[in-house]
């Protein structure tokens, strides 16, 4: 990415503006912070038929991690995982992974046919909110 790894990191941890740019995310909001550690109350909504608020702990390791995770409401286990690297003043290297499962088998299933598609909608999602607020280039 041409931007510095504290500028992606910081658009990264900034969930409570998610829902203005990330489709899928209808809610965030920071309850509690203790140091490095945020909880988030989240709504993340796949078209009408399915909204599911939960609960979600994130860990800052800044400027290079950031892990989410949850096993609230839907999900027997979600996590997202972030990482930056610098190889460059000027850009980053960023490294995502997403895993979830849910409760419900049927729901888990749902889910693994759109994971994918979710995770690369979202790092899409991210690229054009770096673009709309750092510009096109290195910053």
């Amino acid at each position: 990415m041409p931007y510095r790894r504290d500028q992606f990191f910081d658009l990264v941890a900034d969930v409570e503006s998610y829902p203005e740019f990330l489709p899928f995310w209808r809610f965030a909001h920071i309850y509690r912070r203790e140091g490095d550690v945020y909880y988030t109350d989240q709504q993340v909504g796949i078209g009408l038929w399915m909204s599911q608020r939960f609960h979600s702990r994130t860990t800052l390791d800044r400027p290079t991690d950031i892990e989410v995770t949850s096993n609230d409401g839907l999900f027997e286990n979600f996590r997202i995982s972030w990482h930056f690297e610098s190889p460059l003043e000027d850009s980053c290297r960023v490294e995502f992974e997403m895993s979830c499962d849910a409760r419900s088998p049927m729901m888990s299933h749902i889910i693994d046919l759109m994971l994918h598609e979710m995770a690369q909608t979202m790092v899409e999602a991210f690229e054009v909110r770096a673009r709309k607020l750092y510009g096109s280039g290195p910053g």
